[in-house]
């Protein structure tokens, strides 16, 4: 064997605690959502609560999250700022390694955290991308464009994130996440352009197809 393939490549060990789908979940959690209690992690990724500690153990031994306390509240934190530079990334390569869904969604489109998934997400990104609005970048990251963002919209400058492309599995195409995001689909939900409807799906209002139309260019 190769002298250099005996070699200990700390990218392994790093991929290696990434590689469990839990894992790899609580982190995006904490990417997307910012610091969480223990039992907002486990409803949001509906797993029980001890299968959840040791997951969480693992992550706080490889040093990739943070704990600390208020009052009796335990609070996780992604633990270095890569992390949400990595995050981002991998989901840009998750749509070169995968296939499209033989399935189309029939819905309008979903929540993702707090931003617009399916496909509305999808057509609002794009939107805002040929307009000018947003850039693009190759590592996920998402800038703003020359072109000012419609209905006034502005990403809250506490939050650090600006915004990112959140891979869209069920359209095999990113959507807008981050501050950004965010901010989108609560303008949206405040005009009543969009309501909730069964679990994570949005349904678009008739009032919200003219104003899709005629501010963005989207029609479902």
């Amino acid at each position: 064997m190769d002298a250099t393939l005996k070699c200990v490549d700390a990218r392994v060990a790093l991929l290696k605690e990434l590689a469990d789908p839990v894992r790899l979940r609580v982190v995006d959690r904490l990417g997307h959502g910012g610091p969480a209690t223990v039992s907002e992690l486990a409803a949001a990724l509906d797993a029980s609560m001890p299968l959840l500690s040791n997951h969480l153990r693992r992550l706080r031994e490889a040093g990739l999250v943070t704990v600390s306390r208020s009052g009796r509240s335990v609070i996780y934190a992604i633990a270095d700022e890569g992390l949400f530079a990595l995050l981002p990334l991998l989901d840009r390569l998750t749509g070169v390694v995968t296939k499209a869904p033989a399935q189309a969604d029939a819905a309008d489109g979903r929540t993702c955290y707090s931003h617009l998934a399916g496909r509305l997400g999808v057509a609002l990104y794009r939107a805002l991308l040929e307009r000018g609005a947003l850039r693009d970048r190759p590592d996920g990251m998402v800038e703003p464009g020359a072109e000012p963002l419609p209905l006034g919209i502005e990403a809250p400058p506490e939050r650090r994130r600006f915004a990112f492309e959140c891979f869209d599995a069920t359209q095999h195409a990113p959507h807008l996440a981050g501050a950004l995001g965010d901010e989108l689909a609560a303008a949206l939900f405040e005009r009543g352009w969009i309501e909730r409807g069964e679990g994570r799906d949005v349904r678009v209002t008739a009032k919200g197809a003219r104003g899709l139309r005629r501010t963005f260019g989207v029609a479902l």
